[in-house]
Formats: structure tokens, sequence, C-alpha cells
């Protein structure tokens, strides 16, 4: 049902979890899920995003930037993307971070420089919406809180590979990511150029409109001290052995508590208890399947069906195109992670890859190939909506953007990874 979309992707998990629970395992095994830490992490860092919309601070920030270095069409590409890159360590949702807090921003620059859908799209609006899309795709790998499924990944490769990945070790796997992202930018401006080269009057706006906001508040100070203590608690977990949902629910105590959110915000934001429906639902099916042996099932399958011989770069090149090709058939990345990230990981258990560069090589892919299509991430069909993209462009771009990232990751990225230890 995740993946033929026949219903919202809460409403399919409960139908599943109502399935399992009266034709499979005991609902108990199943409800499981909404208990684990991974599924609150994600629930409770999408309430923390409120108070950075709701304190005003992600504009600000914002705006600040474009102040500071949105003098060309590639400087403003740049400066939407950090960030959307600084957004995405704490907010595990594209639509949330792009749609709701950056791409408000481009939408007041295209109407500065009279870029609309329909009339003058390429003048702006259309490079910076498809980079916009392409950058949050890359940006979401970079972090395990960059996108809700980074967790779900991680919770199936632990089950069938025994791996563990804090939230530092993901990013500083992530090294390479960092590369693309930079490129990102001017690869696409030199395939989707921009009519408009300079946007000096851009800075103008963001002046007026910082002048307008006034000096920075308490709750925008408020929000910005949690985030930064969030991230450096997260960063250094392994560490301090300070939970990373302990964390995020120690972030939203403090905004409940200096009333930079109400609970009201939290009750009203439909985003929060969706997740916290499918997600959970999910780990605990996963759970139930895990329980009931069907990892190990499908391991010795695959290991029956696999020549011999294959040498470890062949089989990383397999894993990365697994992770990526059946993706173009997947309208969400929920339900691309959920029902093909158990099929690789068996695939990579069967094959005896080195166990982290492999688990790696398939999280960050699988995010990033989300990318190929502009329905393959729930932000894919809000901004293509805009009008401003023929949708050759963006496959096209897609494509190349995948490319790009796979060619890194199987060179840099596992040279690096071997320098680092992982294998």
């Amino acid at each position: 049902m995740l993946m033929l979309q026949g219903l919202p992707e809460a409403s399919a998990i409960f139908v599943g979890v109502s399935a399992a629970g009266l034709f499979v395992v005991p609902l108990k095994d199943v409800l499981v899920g909404y208990t684990d830490t991974t599924v609150w992490l994600i629930v409770v860092a999408i309430m923390m995003s409120l108070g950075f919309k709701k304190s005003g601070l992600a504009k600000r920030v914002g705006l600040m930037l474009i102040k500071a270095f949105g003098k060309s069409s590639l400087g403003l590409g740049y400066v939407l993307g950090v960030t959307d890159l600084m957004l995405a360590t704490t907010i595990p949702g594209a639509p949330a971070r792009v749609g709701g807090l950056v791409y408000p921003l481009a939408q007041g620059i295209f109407e500065v420089v009279g870029s609309k859908p329909y009339e003058n799209p390429r003048r702006l609006g259309a490079y910076l919406t498809v980079l916009l899309y392409m950058m949050d795709m890359v940006a979401g790998s970079l972090f395990m809180t960059g996108m809700g499924p980074n967790l779900l990944s991680m919770k199936l490769a632990a089950q069938i590979l025994g791996v563990q990945v804090s939230w530092g070790l993901w990013t500083l796997a992530a090294v390479p990511g960092f590369l693309v992202f930079i490129l990102l930018p001017y690869i696409v401006y030199k395939l989707y150029p921009p009519e408009l080269i300079s946007v000096e009057e851009v800075r103008e706006m963001a002046r007026e409109q910082l002048s307008s906001l006034g000096s920075v508040t308490k709750q925008e100070m408020i929000a910005g001290v949690t985030f930064f203590l969030c991230l450096l608690l997260w960063a250094t977990s392994s560490m301090s052995q300070i939970d990373t949902t302990l964390v995020a629910f120690l972030g939203v105590t403090v905004m409940i508590l200096t009333d930079v959110i109400q609970w009201k915000d939290i009750a009203d934001s439909n985003e929060t208890w969706g997740i916290l429906i499918w997600f959970g639902g999910i780990i605990g099916l996963s759970s139930a399947l895990d329980k009931l042996g069907f990892f190990k099932w499908l391991t010795i399958v695959m290991k029956d069906a696999l020549p011999q011989g294959i040498g470890t770069f062949t089989t990383f090149v397999i894993i990365a195109l697994l992770a990526i090709i059946p993706h173009y058939v997947f309208p969400s990345l929920l339900g691309y992670v959920a029902t093909f990230a158990p099929v690789i990981f068996s695939f990579v258990a069967v094959t005896g890859a080195p166990k982290y560069p492999a688990t790696f090589l398939v999280a960050f892919l699988m995010v990033i190939s989300s990318a190929l299509t502009h329905y393959g991430n729930g932000l894919g069909p809000l901004l293509m909506a805009t009008g401003y993209v023929e949708k050759t462009a963006w496959w096209k771009i897609g494509f190349i953007v995948t490319l790009l990232a796979t060619l890194v990751y199987l060179t840099i990225g596992l040279a690096y990874w071997k320098l680092i230890g992982l294998w």
C-alpha cells in the first residue's frame, strides 16, 4: 500500500498494523514500535522544528545569509542550500524544512525579480526550485536526523547486520557527501542556468525585511541556544553517553517552559502525529518480521541464489545500484526504505561485504536517489506543483546528481571509509 499510495501513508500503516495483529502476530508485538526511541527521536525533533519556525529564527537566519551573500543567482543557491543544511541537523522532514521554511524565502526572491511560473520562470524561479530539491536530498542524507527514513534504515541495519550507528558516526561517514553538496549549485547552474545573474535588488529586500523584524527576540535567542546545544549533544553522544532521543525531549521541554512553543502548537501539528502513526507502525512491523525470522529466511534464499566469486568492489557497485534503480517506481522515500532496505541489507549479509561501508552506501544513496524523479520524496510534488520546472529537466538533473553522488561514494567514499577504519 505504501508503494501504490492507495491510501495516505499513515492510513496505510494503520491498516497494516491491524492486519498484522489479526492474521500474523499478536498485536502487542507490532505496537512495540510505538515505544521505540528511534520513533520518538523523529517525532520530538519535528516538535522542536515548530519552535524554529514560530520564533522567527529560521526566517531571520535566512534573510541574514541573503543580505550577506546574495549577490548573484549562484550565490543565492548556496545561501538557500546552506540554510536548508543547517535545518537538516534537527528537522527530519524535507517538506517541513524546504516547503515550510526555505522555499517561502525563495518565493519572496522570485517576487522581487519578477519570476513567475508562467511569466519568466527561467529568470530565476526554475533554477532555484529544482536546485533546492536536489540540495535537500543531499542535505537530508548528511545527518541521521536529516530524513525520518534514515533512522529506519539504521534500525533495519542493526536488526539484519548488527551494526550500531550514532548521530556523530553517521555525519563523520557522510563527509564525502558534503563535497557533492558544495558542487551542486554550480552543476545545476551549468545544466539549467537562470537568465538573471546579478540580483543585488534581492539583498535590498532582505535588508528591508530584517529591519521590519527588529531586534532579535527572546524567543529567537532561546530557540537558537537550544538548537546549538542539541546539535552539540547529538554530535558528542558517543562520548557523553546521553541518549539522542532524550536530548530532543530536553530541547522541546526547554521550548515549552520558555513559551517558545505551546502544547497547542504541537497538538495542531498534523505532520507530528502522522509521522508517529506511520513510523511507529513500520518499526513495529519490522520488529515482528525479525521476531518471525523473516530476515534470516530472506538471507538464506539470497545466499542460495547468489553466484560465487564476486569481488568486493563489484559487490559495492551492485549494492549501490540496488539502492538507486528501484527508486524510480517508488512514490515515497519512506515506502522505498521500508520495503527495499531489508532486501539490500540481506544481500549485504549474504555477500559478506564490509558491513559499515555497505550500510552507509545504502543509507546515503537511498535518500539521494529521491532526486531521480519529482515524486521520490514528499517535497517533490510540492515544488513541481509550482509550475516552474518542466519534468524532463527535473529528471535529467536528478539523474546527473544521483550519478555524481554514486561515483563520489564508490571512489572517494570507499577510500575515506577505509582511512577512518570503517573496514
